[in-house]
């Protein structure tokens, strides 16, 4: 818009006002018309005011000229949010002020007067402001955060072979994955510990759950082992990535009087459509297109609804929408010093959209090399089912191009305990790199296969220990020391032959019913063994967070604050002692265990009186009534429970509706 068309809607006193404090001599009656509107557009005035604006000034009009001078000012400011970068030193309200003061930018409401300078209507930036301005860059961004669909089918995989590979994980009261296994989760999928990259990992976690690869009861974590998932290729498991992430239809409707994020993300798409692929989108533009409502529409920028609705609304554009965008990889996202400066769609994100032609991945034609330190080499491409079978005897640091497997005796053992065995290993390694294994990996190989089969493992085998007495005689016991050996011989047998010789055996196992009535706790935080034997079971439950004593187990604050600090939780904690002690934990080492937790219990004594009732039904309308809920609360379906201090408010209530009241001094026995 001109400039003319803009300050006919302006108070001719706020005008005046906004020459003044750029420091022009104004007359006390009010200039005419078009003196005023030569003063304002005065070049000089204008370039002198520019190059007077700090960064976020000159950021902001920016934003105003690719959005072709015109954006509703509560859409200016979702913008000035985000392309603060975090560091912004000038509240939105201020600056705004500041900028319409020096007769930069405008607002604009078409039938409405202005008379404020606060953000109000539209902003504009005439054109006689941005001619004198000087020119405007392309949109072409200082940094390309590229993404990249194949790298999300890869870390999909990687994060399930991860959950595959640690089933003892447990998730936190909000559900996510403790502090330590997220940094152990970060370093094999080979990303930094930043802020943006833990919401990376909660996305994919989500993206699994979606999926139905995932799902979680409380705090376990569980698989679906036969999930078509693990057969996915990378473009499968990247378009079913993306239909669980969209999930439902969009809703059509605002949410509370705001937009929806299903709503939004179609606004999204529907703006990205507008666009060529790989054409760079200055973020500015992207907004308006996204936000294409009438400004009479939108709250003040400056009230509580609209201040908000702001909040949201970026809240969901960048969290929830761009960013998840970049991830799956239908968006590149251009980066200026850590502030959002444009987005442009990949081959992929248009063809996803329907603006482009059908795209592929390409699995095949990378390297793999296997290096005299024991490490693999992996150059990109190469296809998900080679890695996973990396995964099953070597450790990853994946990086991108290239990903760093690490051999290890360690890690050879888990893959011959997963079925693989050295020549199968020998001849993979070889039948993919192309090349023979250095001599030093396939004689390590070869060493640490024969140590392996060193060691011999006996299942369903029972343990005799005895209270320091002899073992009892008999070819079929192994001695393993003085009183304790072993034996393949059923457990009946045993009993058959030795109750005769007076020794009554007491059996003990591994089954969950048998750690139960293990131990009794008695104070100050004894764990006192009930039977001749200490379980085997019961001392790997209970040694995190105890310490170990010639009667048993004892709990003390520091004991207890190792088993938080080694991951366990206090309701973990609680639940292990109750599996193994004999009857309910006792209120003293409830209390203590939540004192030393930081948690401590609490308990309040407040007077109240029991209303009983004869008829039930006259029982439920008094707890429905809205005016009494906040005096009573029901304990059966005969009696109420009624604060001390609003009994005597309750009986004239019930008295002015016809009902009796007869007082007790104690209920009936």
């Amino acid at each position: 818009m001109r400039l003319w068309e803009v300050i006919r809607s302006y108070e001719p006193s706020l005008l005046t006002e906004i020459l003044r404090q750029q420091g022009w001599p104004v007359e006390a009656a009010p200039a005419a018309h078009e003196e005023l509107l030569r003063r304002l557009s005065d070049p000089d005035r204008l370039v002198a005011l520019w190059t007077q604006l700090p960064p976020e000034g000159h950021r902001l009009i920016e934003g105003l000229r690719r959005a072709e001078g015109a954006m509703p000012a509560l859409v200016l400011s979702i913008l000035y949010e985000m392309i603060s970068g975090g560091t912004r030193g000038i509240p939105f309200e201020a600056l705004a002020v500041r900028l319409a003061a020096s007769g930069l930018i405008y607002w604009y409401s078409a039938g409405r007067p202005i008379r404020s300078l606060l953000p109000q209507g539209e902003a504009i930036l005439p054109v006689e402001v941005a001619a004198v301005l000087p020119p405007l860059e392309p949109p072409a961004p200082s940094t390309v955060i590229p993404a990249s669909p194949l790298r999300l089918a890869r870390d999909l995989g990687r994060f399930g072979r991860f959950l595959r590979r640690f089933p003892e994980i447990t998730l936190t009261r909000e559900g996510r994955l403790p502090v330590r296994w997220i940094r152990r989760l970060q370093r094999w999928l080979g990303r930094d510990g930043s802020p943006q990259e833990s919401a990376y990992l909660a996305f994919l976690q989500q993206l699994l759950e979606r999926m139905g690869v995932l799902r979680t009861h409380g705090a376990t974590l569980t698989l679906d082992l036969m999930h078509p998932f693990w057969e996915q290729g990378a473009m499968d498991r990247a378009l079913a990535a993306i239909r669980a992430w969209k999930g439902e239809e969009t809703e059509d409707l605002p949410n509370n009087g705001m937009l929806s994020p299903g709503f939004l993300r179609a606004q999204v798409e529907a703006a990205l459509r507008r666009w060529e692929p790989g054409i760079w989108i200055p973020l500015p533009r992207l907004l308006t297109a996204i936000f294409p409502e009438r400004p009479e529409r939108w709250p003040d920028p400056l009230s509580p609804a609209g201040r908000e609705m702001v909040a949201q609304l970026k809240t969901w554009l960048v969290m929830e929408i761009l960013w998840p965008l970049h991830w799956l990889g239908l968006l590149d996202l251009g980066d200026a010093e850590g502030r959002w400066e444009a987005v442009r769609l990949t081959p992929f994100g248009a063809w996803v959209l329907g603006v482009g032609g059908p795209v592929s991945f390409p699995e095949e034609g990378g390297r793999l090399i296997v290096q005299p330190d024991f490490r693999i080499l992996v150059f990109e491409p190469v296809s998900e089912s080679i890695l996973a079978a990396l995964e099953a005897f070597a450790d990853p640091s994946p990086g991108d191009p290239v990903s760093i497997y690490q051999i290890s005796r360690d890690t050879v053992y888990r893959g011959l305990q997963q079925g693989w065995d050295i020549p199968r290993i020998i001849r993979f390694l070889e039948g993919i790199s192309g090349e023979p294994l250095p001599p030093n990996v396939r004689r390590s190989l070869e060493d640490w296969n024969r140590r392996f089969h060193q060691i011999r493992i006996y299942r369903r085998v029972t343990l005799i220990r005895t209270a320091g007495e002899p073992l009892p005689g008999g070819h079929a016991i192994r001695p393993l020391g003085d009183s304790i050996g072993w034996t393949e011989e059923p457990l009946a047998h045993l009993e058959a032959r030795w109750r005769p010789q007076g020794i009554h055996p007491w059996a003990t196992g591994f089954r969950p019913e048998d750690l139960q009535n293990q131990v009794t706790a008695e104070p100050p935080g004894i764990l006192r063994w009930t039977g001749p034997f200490p379980h085997p079971g019961v001392e790997r439950l209970l040694e995190p967070f105890t310490e170990r004593i010639p009667e048993g187990f004892r709990i003390t604050e520091a004991s207890l604050r190792a088993g938080l600090a080694a991951g366990l939780t206090l309701p973990q904690i609680l639940q292990r002692l109750q599996r193994v002690h004999r009857g309910p934990l006792p209120a003293w080492l409830l209390a203590r265990l939540l004192a030393w937790s930081d948690q401590p219990p609490r308990a309040r004594w407040e007077p109240v009186i029991l209303l009983r009732m004869d008829r039930p039904e006259i029982l439920e309308a008094l707890w429905n009534e809205p005016a009494l809920a906040p005096w009573i609360r029901p304990l059966d379906s005969h009696t109420l429970m009624v604060r001390a201090d609003h009994a005597s408010a309750l009986k004239a209530w019930l008295e002015a509706i016809g009902i009796s009241v007869e007082e007790m001094e104690h209920p009936p026995g």
